[in-house]
Parts: C-alpha cells; structure tokens; sequence
C-alpha cells in the first residue's frame, strides 16, 4: 500500500526540523551551535561539490 502524502511534504519536514532545532537551542550551550554551524556548511559544500 502506497503511504498518502500532503500536498507539501517538504514543507512538514521543514516545521518539524525547525521545530526540533528551536527547542534545542533553549536546551544547549551557544558553543555547540557553532560547531553544528560549521558542520553543515561543510555538508552542504560537499553535497553542492558532488552535484
């Protein structure tokens, strides 16, 4: 059986993501923000270098 999407997937994924990220930052140290920072520049370059 096929799972029945919403018109905007990318959209929901995006809500909970941002949802995720906003209850965390209450949570942790400003330190690691700047590694979790630097860690997805450096995905994102390697994701936009293999493209």
């Amino acid at each position: 059986m096929m799972r029945r999407r919403g018109p905007c997937p990318w959209v929901g994924m995006l809500l909970v993501i941002v949802g995720g990220l906003i209850i965390l930052s209450m949570i942790l140290p400003k330190d690691f923000w700047w590694f979790i920072l630097g860690g997805a520049m450096i995905g994102a370059g390697l994701y936009l270098m293999r493209r």
